[in-house]
């Protein structure tokens, strides 16, 4: 029995989870022949879809998730798999992203990348998160789509006018669901964990206090990831969050000399990448 068949088995059978952080295929496991051969010919159809997937141990598996607490167990992906090759810079925020919100990120956040290259990141959602993948086709530069659905069910459904020029500028589309599956509430949880775990920073455009926002803020500290917000003034309620974050000591940028001062003292140091082996961190079982 194959490797991917036991992590998608492992998948299906912990619905998503993995408490266990299990990164390894362990010598004796139960398994029925009717799990298997069904579990085969999904892989068959992923093949046949010409959808990709990647798994623990697997060499296009990203090293920034052996480092979670619950590292994906299985998922599936349509393009370049880069993470393991580019910096990458997690962008998240507001689905009512303000003028001035989306000006900033279409001239310094435009900037920031356009210079440097960076991978963007981000949940493919209305407001900020397109706002972000726009000027990432823009700057000739990748960017992750991490969906909260299936591959053939993109969420939103206008993602599918920019599939093209994300996939031409070797950017992808990556999901831990199956390739049908409908986009479901609970699954965005899902979604912003791996957003924060990929990004090398989160940086945080929009946010109010109370959003699901600030719940990718949350899985970034999980991370160790270093969290970056753009300032605003404090009688503009949108920004809530961003103002919270600022008491709270995050880095504030204000524009795209910021970004890249910030970005040059992390390399110096030593940016929170992934030079990470595929047997390395976590527990085996």
């Amino acid at each position: 029995m194959t490797t991917a068949i036991y992590f998608k088995w492992l998948q299906r059978k912990t619905k998503f989870r993995n408490p266990d952080s299990v990164l390894k295929k362990p010598n004796f496991f139960s398994i029925s022949r009717i799990e298997e051969f069904e579990i085969q010919k999904y892989l068959d159809l992923l093949d046949e879809k010409k959808i990709s997937y990647t798994y623990p141990s697997h060499t296009h598996y990203p090293h920034a998730f052996y480092r979670m607490k619950e590292p994906p167990l299985f998922f599936e992906y349509i393009g370049q798999p880069i993470w393991n090759q580019n910096s990458m810079c997690a962008v998240v925020g507001s689905r009512k992203c303000n003028t001035l919100t989306q000006q900033w990120i279409h001239t310094e956040l435009f900037q920031f990348i356009s210079e440097t290259k960076m991978t963007v990141v981000s949940g493919g959602a209305k407001g900020v998160d397109q706002c972000a993948h726009l000027i990432a086709i823009k700057a000739h530069a990748p960017t992750i789509v991490v969906l909260p659905a299936g591959l053939n069910q993109l969420y939103p459904k206008d993602l599918s006018e920019l599939k093209s020029e994300i996939l031409h500028q070797r950017g992808c589309f990556i999901s831990e669901f199956e390739f049908n599956q409908p986009v479901h509430k609970n699954f965005f949880y899902l979604r912003n964990r791996l957003i924060a775990a990929l990004g090398h920073f989160c940086l945080i455009a929009q946010a109010g206090e109370k959003s699901g926002t600030m719940l990718t803020v949350h899985h970034a500290l999980e991370f160790g990831r270093p969290i970056l917000t753009v300032p605003a003034h404090p009688m503009m309620i949108d920004f809530s969050g961003n103002q919270k974050l600022m008491k709270d000591g995050a880095y504030i940028v204000s524009n795209s000399t910021d970004l890249h001062v910030f970005w040059q003292a992390e390399s110096w140091s030593g940016p929170v990448g992934e030079n990470v082996s595929s047997t390395g961190g976590g527990v085996f079982v």
